[in-house]
């Protein structure tokens, strides 16, 4: 296996494996020990390295996307994304749905600005 030899399951542990593996890549990832740009192993090859089904392993890495823990490119597979690239991607998305909402109801894209520069200035300093 590559980086994540670290991972142990504890079959008697009254939390499921997926939690464990999820959990214990988390923490990896907290300690440092997984940096950003770090390639996961592919979901097959972790499945079978733990001796878990690969729609198990398969849950966790989709769980950790959906907490910007990690983002799947395709073929380039799976990698730690840095806190930056999380931050950076949230508002892209955020930016993205406004557009197509505004789009959706026939906003302008100036109104639309408008309306962001109004929500930036009501935040408190």
């Amino acid at each position: 296996m590559t980086d994540l030899e670290f991972i142990t399951i504890e079959h008697d542990s009254a939390v499921a494996p997926y939690q464990q593996v999820r959990e214990q890549i988390l923490n990896a990832i907290a300690e440092g020990k997984l940096a950003p740009g770090t390639k996961l192993p592919s979901v097959r090859a972790l499945a079978g390295a733990l001796n878990l089904a690969v729609n198990t392993v398969a849950k966790v890495y989709k769980e950790l996307e959906l907490q910007g823990a990690v983002v799947t490119r395709g073929r380039h597979g799976t990698v730690v994304q840095a806190a930056e690239d999380r931050a950076e991607q949230e508002v892209s998305d955020a930016a993205a749905d406004l557009a197509r909402i505004a789009q959706t109801w026939s906003v302008d894209e100036e109104t639309a600005v408008k309306y962001l520069r109004a929500a930036f200035s009501s935040l408190p300093r």
